[in-house]
């Protein structure tokens, strides 16, 4: 599914050239003794549709490899309401200005050409600088069958042990979940759903049988129908995940390009894991990867639990998102790094309160998938407390300085649908990079979804940019 609005190309930010002035260093408003010398310069920046951009910061620098670094700041500023940014300046000079805010993105070359100019007033349209457009093919099995004595399928008859919801209806879940998916993403992803199939055999055995025989519908209905599902609570159950693959043929899709993931929507205690990866050096994405599958590309499999809604859905994505970033940054490891500038970016990201207290007191990045900023305990999505964190320099990714934080608590991500859960997930997701080019201090892709939709894309093209 894409967003109809949004272009499917962007350009890559190109230098323009205005006659401006060189700011002073360190101040904004030096004082009037000096004003002589001086020029009132404005500065307007504009969205794509020519929308004024309150809040945008502006930065100078005298070079475009500090610039490219963010090293060596001669000044920086941030638009008013009318987004207007007015500064004075002196002497001509060349430089580089780095405007951002949010994905609104845009490098400029400018040159001063008059060093007595008193007044000049300029106007910078930014573009957006989200990442290109992935398509992602996905194939979809639904595990939902019709029990025949019934005529209804399982998740119209069947209940969990001691509660008394129905399931959720797996098709429309899954319509939910590449929609909510791809709003993350701010539509950098576009899955596209090419293949739905009904599930007429099943892929679930008990872990205690030696043989591994896989269940018939029989007897699934039989054990989904046993008291307290006994047998699947103190045996428990695993999945033949080469025979589901290999019954589908997306062993064989996958590898004439017809699809590139698949999800699979089943039933609880069916023994999947909430994602799995398979194909030569494959790698762990929140379980043990299938590394000898017979594929030289990477097929990775979602297990997702149609009796649990959206949130937990979006957490077994969230998970193997974790899991890819992982394996690019490699894991966290907190307690051997006493310096702040020791972090990985990834480690950065992730840093909630009680990660982040080591290197700033009260204070906190993002998070990770079971810990929000204020996070005291896993899933603790409802935390009333406030704390400093600072959430929005991810949203201006790569360009973390470390200056803008804010209190915030669990009314940021809300409660969608009475779920502190689901409001975590999409705002998690959601601060998640998905820009273009590559961040200059780790050499890593400014758009993380990349590796998680497509790593060996990702690291071949990586490694071209090199």
């Amino acid at each position: 599914m894409k967003n109809p609005s949004r272009p499917s190309t962007w350009l890559i930010g190109s230098g323009i050239f205005l006659i401006l002035v060189l700011l002073i260093p360190g101040a904004c408003k030096p004082g009037s003794e000096n004003r002589d010398h001086l020029a009132d310069l404005r500065i307007t920046v504009t969205d794509p549709d020519g929308k004024r951009v309150a809040g945008a910061t502006v930065e100078f620098y005298l070079s475009p490899e500090e610039r490219e670094q963010g090293n060596n700041i001669v000044m920086s500023g941030e638009t008013n309401p009318d987004g207007l940014l007015s500064v004075y300046a002196q002497e001509k000079g060349h430089y580089f200005l780095n405007i951002y805010q949010g994905n609104l993105r845009k490098e400029a070359e400018i040159q001063l050409r008059s060093k007595w100019l008193k007044d000049a007033s300029f106007s910078i349209q930014l573009e957006n600088g989200n990442a290109g457009t992935k398509v992602v093919k996905v194939a979809v099995v639904y595990e939902n069958p019709i029990i025949p004595s019934t005529g209804k399928r399982f998740h119209q008859y069947f209940l969990t042990p001691g509660y008394h919801f129905l399931w959720n209806d797996p098709v429309e879940l899954c319509r939910r979940y590449e929609a909510a998916l791809e709003k993350a993403s701010d539509y950098t992803i576009d899955f596209q759903i090419v293949s739905e199939h009904h599930a007429d055999r099943f892929f679930t055995f008990l872990k205690n049988d030696p043989q591994k025989r896989l269940f018939s519908l029989e007897e699934i209905i039989s054990l989904l129908q046993e008291k307290d599902w006994k047998t699947f609570k103190t045996v428990g159950t695993s999945y033949d995940y080469r025979s589901m693959v290999r019954h589908y043929q997306f062993d064989l899709a996958l590898n004439r390009g017809e699809i590139d993931e698949v999800w699979v929507w089943s039933f609880p205690y069916s023994g999947m894991y909430e994602s799995h990866m398979m194909g030569e050096n494959a790698f762990w994405i929140n379980s043990p990867p299938d590394d000898t599958f017979p594929s030289d590309k990477l097929l990775s499999v979602m297990g997702l639990n149609y009796e649990r809604d959206l949130a937990c859905a979006l957490e077994s994505f969230s998970h193997r998102f974790e899991s890819t970033m992982m394996q690019v940054y490699g894991w966290w490891n907190y307690e051997q790094k006493p310096e702040l500038s020791d972090l990985t970016t990834w480690e950065l990201f992730s840093a909630y309160g009680l990660r982040y207290e080591r290197y700033e007191k009260g204070a906190a990045q993002v998070g990770n998938v079971h810990y929000p900023p204020n996070g005291q305990y896993d899933y603790d999505f409802g935390n009333e407390t406030y704390i400093e964190s600072y959430v929005d320099e991810w949203l201006n990714y790569p360009y973390l300085q470390g200056k803008k934080k804010r209190k915030i608590n669990r009314t940021e991500w809300g409660n969608p649908d009475g779920s502190w859960q689901l409001g975590w997930m999409t705002y998690y997701l959601g601060h998640l990079p998905h820009y273009r080019g590559i961040n200059p201090r780790d050499g890593k892709f400014n758009d993380w979804w990349y590796y998680v939709v497509d790593y060996q894309g990702a690291m071949l093209a990586e490694s071209a940019a090199r």
